[in-house]
């Protein structure tokens, strides 16, 4: 056979042939970008809040579960808390020490100092609930205590369990203080009966929102009653409970403080949708007229709030369109009906991740983001059509894309 030669040409040729191979392969490998479109607002408000009765004198806050903090009397102060505090006191014990809903948690056995702490306590006309040396306490009980008879010798019996020190302690509730957005709070004790322990309205309903976020705390909160080892049947302070839909939280008074109420009420709005409502009320004389003065802002909360019907199922809310011209509409999968707050901005998001194709029709491809005050609702986004791959041909031979 004869010997093949490569001629210079041949090799021209053949490098050119390989690189022209190498290009296409590269082309056929090149990522391409799918282009999504919203089609819906992405921010909007309902006009102008409404007014509110704010207490005169004090402060007050209120605020929406999911919404947050929706109004504030205006130039609050920091004031002292008085027994409201021991809702952080519960919420620090229960970070250290969880418990779900139908747990007691481990035992609290009352030691010598802890029963001096409560005569020491009682000599000064505080709030207490008697112990004995030796006797135990489960934490759900001790908190039963704290929250309910609302004992300060509960919470700083609760806090050195929890801590070793009462002044290990209180560095973890300004700790998670801070973390909750609490800027104007500072705790110098658990119990609340220190008039260096100060807070404002809005942080206490932030507070508020975050305590019944925790199922054991909404259940201790809305109990009338409870026994308790040693002290027998001890009942809420919490007057209002199980009225005007209140279903929590605690009630503070001391000299200092004058009366001071930390209230939630449930709601049912015209569709019939539930709205939970928190209130804060400082710096009023006594506590009944904390308890006026907080019911009044809770009903014009409620009065105030407004349904919107956001979205429909089915509703187009944007697309996707592929580069060589297919697309396909996106549909929320859900209605989307809101309680919204007047002059509270409201945000709409479509969020579809990095896709890879093909797509069926009906297939779930991201999400459409709602935020709302505190809460992201995340609605699901279907295709209406299928968008095939672009194929190997096209992928070959594309110029532009």
């Amino acid at each position: 056979m004869g010997e093949v030669r490569l001629t210079p040409s041949r090799v021209a040729a053949v490098a050119l042939l390989a690189i022209g191979l190498s290009a296409l392969a590269a082309n056929a490998a090149r990522p391409f970008t799918l282009a999504v479109s919203q089609f819906v607002a992405p921010s909007f408000s309902l006009g102008d809040p409404p007014l509110l009765p704010w207490p005169t004198p004090g402060e007050a806050a209120v605020g929406v579960q999911g919404i947050g903090l929706v109004a504030a009397s205006p130039g609050a102060r920091s004031l002292p808390t008085a027994s409201v505090a021991k809702v952080m006191t519960a919420l620090v014990v229960l970070l250290q020490h969880p418990l779900r809903p139908g747990q007691q948690g481990p035992t609290i056995t009352v030691t010598r100092q802890d029963v001096d702490l409560y005569e020491e306590d009682l000599a000064r006309d505080e709030s207490v609930v008697p112990v004995q040396a030796g006797e135990q306490l489960t934490e759900f009980e001790a908190l039963e205590g704290l929250l309910l008879p609302s004992a300060n010798n509960f919470a700083t019996m609760l806090g050195v369990w929890d801590a070793g020190s009462l002044t290990a302690f209180v560095g973890r509730m300004n700790a998670e203080a801070r973390r909750l957005g609490m800027t104007q709070t500072t705790f110098v004790d658990a119990s609340g009966f220190d008039p260096g322990t100060r807070s404002v309205p809005a942080d206490l309903v932030r507070m508020g929102e975050a305590a019944l976020d925790n199922p054991v705390i909404a259940q201790i909160v809305s109990e009338r009653v409870a026994d308790i080892p040693v002290a027998g049947r001890v009942a809420n302070v919490n007057q209002l409970l199980g009225t005007d839909g209140i279903v929590g939280i605690k009630t503070g008074n001391t000299p200092q403080a004058g009366g001071c109420y930390l209230l939630a009420a449930r709601y049912l709005l015209d569709d019939g949708q539930p709205v939970l409502v928190i209130g804060a009320v400082q710096g009023v004389q006594t506590l009944d007229i904390a308890f006026r003065d907080a019911v009044a802002l809770l009903e014009a909360t409620e009065q105030g709030l407004v349904v919107r019907h956001l979205i429909s199922r089915y509703q187009i809310v944007g697309e996707i369109r592929a580069p060589w011209g297919a697309d396909s509409d996106l549909v929320a999968a859900s209605n989307v009906d809101l309680a919204l707050w007047p002059g509270r901005q409201v945000t709409v998001r479509l969020q579809v991740p990095r896709l890879r194709l093909p797509l069926a029709s009906g297939q779930q491809v991201g999400s459409l983001l709602v935020d709302v005050g505190t809460r992201t609702y995340r609605i699901p986004v279907v295709t209406t059509r299928p968008l095939p791959d672009p194929g190997l041909w096209l992928r070959l031979t594309r110029t532009s894309w």
